[in-house]
């Protein structure tokens, strides 16, 4: 068992004794102490384990927006990438810091946030964002995005009374052109950059490729990403995906699960990592209309999964955080 999975069983086993009863004395003063001091070790394990995230040992994807519950039907677009060190966060839709610092993941670390779109799905929780941004040290936040990016960006400074000069944020419009991706970052054996499809400038999306070392991860949002260029060959594609039956609902939306399929396999892809299902049940269609469509490796995301590319191997790992 990995030391991630081996910690959280230890959790889930001290919990469920804790509240069953079943430890000796654990109704007591020193049997309740001593749950403490499990619980107090369990937390700094989980911490070393999230520090170990940032190592440059791999390349690696959090996805900390979207389904968690069967109740839980908005559309929380978020994805963490972890790479040299450094933490991007691609769309910052509600809930996505919780989510973050739920999980240990530490704020301090963020690069910059990536946009695929700059519309309320997806920028619902950068000003939250930006407040653990600012507690950790850094008064400055870049965002990356479309061309609305620039306007966001200088009505949610203006509203904070922020100059996005000393303080708050720094819209970059990277502004690909179909064909043309845009390095928006380079550093450390690392380069994100940033590209388009003729179907997605229209619409105002973007997608975002991250290449480490000899491994690679997409990131699309609700775009047409895995069409693109860009987009082939990549370990990993992270895409945004809808039933079959919810796309005659919402056309152009999302591709549905099956035509994300299809592309993925004329790209090459590794894996698809299936994001945006409103409901659990819809994203196990999704992986079920995926691979009927003769694509495989295909996963359905979920809030907390980590998506692990080791750069010692072609292996591409998957498991809770």
């Amino acid at each position: 068992m990995n030391a991630i999975g081996k910690s959280s069983a230890i959790f889930v086993t001290l919990s469920g004794l804790f509240w069953g009863g079943w430890i000796l004395g654990a109704q007591t003063p020193e049997g309740q102490e001593a749950i403490a001091r499990a619980y107090a070790a369990y937390a700094e394990q989980q911490h070393t384990i999230n520090q170990n995230l940032f190592d440059s040992t791999a390349l690696r994807a959090v996805v900390c927006g979207g389904v968690e519950s069967a109740e839980a039907a908005e559309q929380r677009p978020c994805l963490a990438v972890i790479a040299a060190g450094r933490l991007f966060v691609v769309d910052a839709g509600s809930g996505a810091t919780s989510a973050l610092t739920k999980r240990g993941i530490p704020i301090a670390q963020l690069e910059a946030v990536l946009l695929t779109e700059a519309r309320l799905p997806q920028t619902a929780d950068l000003s939250a964002l930006y407040g653990e941004s600012v507690r950790a040290g850094d008064p400055l936040m870049p965002v990356y995005g479309p061309a609305d990016t620039q306007r966001l960006v200088e009505g949610l400074n203006q509203s904070a009374g922020l100059d996005g000069a000393e303080r708050g944020f720094q819209a970059w419009g990277p502004t690909p052109e179909p064909g043309r991706s845009v390095i928006v970052f380079e550093g450390d054996g690392l380069i994100v950059s940033a590209f388009t499809t003729q179907e997605d400038a229209f619409n105002g999306r973007i997608g975002y490729r991250f290449d480490y070392r000899g491994r690679s991860i997409v990131v699309g949002g609700d775009g047409r990403v895995v069409s693109a260029e860009a987009a082939a060959n990549a370990d990993v594609v992270l895409q945004g995906a809808q039933t079959q039956a919810l796309s005659h609902l919402r056309p152009g939306a999302a591709m549905t699960a099956a035509e994300v399929a299809a592309q993925a396999r004329a790209a090459n892809a590794g894996m698809v990592v299936l994001t945006g299902a409103e409901n659990p049940v819809a994203g196990r269609v999704q992986v079920s209309e995926a691979r009927a469509a003769g694509f495989d490796d295909v996963v359905a995301g979920r809030v907390g999964m980590l998506v692990e590319l080791p750069l010692t191997n072609q292996e591409i790992n998957v498991r809770p955080l």
